[in-house]
């Protein structure tokens, strides 16, 4: 097996980071408007521990949880050890008891699970009645450039699909959650060259990917110029080459069990 060197593979995510970074703050700007006390908090597809080192700051003496499916994500100490647990496993099953925690954080990782339903449902079932979820993912118009120049190169699968918003604040109404609030923007991050794009999604472990046809290196290269040529058409006057973000956030609240004192 090869050895993972941990320093570097922590430089190149920070680094590459860009968009996900800057979520996190906004992030934190919204939950700064919100009053809670939370004594356990899990931070669902946490990394490194992007989020989880800012959320650290404004809670002090809360019990951390990062929960991801990357076992190097999460032992790159990033956020610190103290009053953290790292646990690795499944989005959609976790191992959690019902009601478990008093915060639920995500931030840039829910889009990346084909089954999102599944994952709302794990969060809200580990969710103490009047606790608080607060996430970030991306919607459809994420990497449309890119998405784009594809489409005019062959009819493989080279970037993700993304939720639509407002499926996903169906979901969360369906799932019984209440006072619930969600938006989106769009974040656009420019680039030198369209390979420092492909970099960057690399060095995040990004899921945007090539689909799962064999192709010989020679296709493969000539593909690439190809797509390249094509993301040319949308560089700006700034001879710089736009990346969308569409940002969704996402917040709500456990309703508390209501208990029938007539009976």
């Amino acid at each position: 097996m090869k050895k993972i060197d941990k320093k570097r593979f922590s430089e190149n995510y920070l680094n590459s980071a860009i968009v996900q970074k800057e979520i996190v703050s906004r992030l934190m700007e919204r939950l700064s408007l919100i009053s809670i006390s939370p004594e356990k908090i899990i931070d669902i597809g946490s990394g490194i521990g992007l989020g989880t080192k800012k959320l650290k700051e404004l809670y002090l003496n809360s019990e951390f949880y990062m929960f991801d499916k990357s076992f190097q994500s999460l032992n790159f100490e990033y956020a610190g050890k103290k009053n953290t647990f790292l646990v690795c496993g499944d989005f959609t099953k976790t191992s959690f008891k019902d009601n478990a925690f008093d915060f639920v954080y995500s931030s840039s990782a829910l889009h990346w699970d084909l089954d999102i339903k599944s994952s709302f449902e794990e969060m809200y079932r580990i969710l103490k009645p009047g606790g608080l979820l607060l996430f970030s993912t991306y919607g459809p118009d994420t990497l449309i450039e890119l998405r784009s120049a594809w489409a005019q190169v062959d009819d493989a699968k080279h970037v993700n699909e993304f939720y639509d918003m407002h499926d996903l604040g169906d979901l969360m109404l369906a799932l019984n959650f209440i006072d619930t609030v969600v938006d989106s923007e769009k974040i656009i991050i420019n680039y030198e060259n369209v390979k420092q794009l492909q970099v960057d999604l690399k060095n995040i472990g990004s899921h945007v990917t090539h689909d799962n046809k064999q192709t010989n290196g020679l296709l493969s290269k000539n593909k690439m110029k190809l797509m390249y040529m094509e993301y040319e058409k949308f560089k700006n006057q700034s001879d710089s080459f736009p990346a969308t973000y569409e940002v969704i956030y996402g917040s709500a609240w456990k309703k508390f069990n209501v208990v029938n004192l007539n009976r």
